[in-house]
């Protein structure tokens, strides 16, 4: 089983896990957890290195978790990955538990990039049309791209829409070549 299909396995197993209300909750704890092992490599070392017994990980990480301030499901989460060996996935765990929380929660995320800074008020509209073609609450994350020359792109999910003009100049000289 790769990388991706063990994370996405627990992702499911945290979503089931814990109350609907709590999942942003621990998500934030896991990332504050994950941020902790990435500033000291010898805390990760510990845990995910095989060098060690099972026995001598999960001492430490029971000495470690009541000083971190988390959650019980927190806990026994953290717990469960170290002790199963695949604490190098949770950088994994943590995006597609976000994924998988907001299609619950029928929420999306959207990257408009654009020319130039577009107004609150398109912005709102913009939104408004993307909610009646996903069928979501649609958060939006701007960027500035100047090479665009006009329009826009937005990406929501796998999804593309370009009304961009240079995707559109783009489109036509893929049109002419053929």
């Amino acid at each position: 089983m790769n990388k991706y299909q063990i994370a996405k396995r627990y992702s499911r197993t945290l979503i089931n896990m814990v109350d609907i209300a709590q999942v942003s909750k621990v998500i934030a704890e896991i990332i504050a957890f994950s941020s902790a092992l990435d500033a000291n490599k010898k805390l990760r070392l510990l845990l995910a290195s095989r060098i060690f017994s099972e026995e001598e990980r999960s001492k430490a990480l029971k000495e470690l978790l009541p000083h971190l301030k988390m959650s019980q499901e927190t806990q026994k989460f953290l717990t469960f990955i170290v002790s199963e060996g695949h604490l190098d996935a949770i950088k994994d765990v943590i995006k597609i538990t976000i994924e998988m929380y907001n299609e619950k929660l029928k929420k999306a995320k959207a990257l408009l990039i654009s020319p130039v800074p577009l107004s609150s008020n398109y912005i709102e509209r913009l939104k408004t049309a993307l909610k009646a073609l996903t069928r979501k609450d649609v958060e939006i994350e701007s960027r500035i791209d100047e090479s665009l020359i006009g329009g826009f792109i937005v990406k929501v999910g796998s999804t593309i829409y370009d009304s961009s003009i240079k995707g559109q100049l783009a489109s036509l000289r893929a049109e002419l070549t053929r």
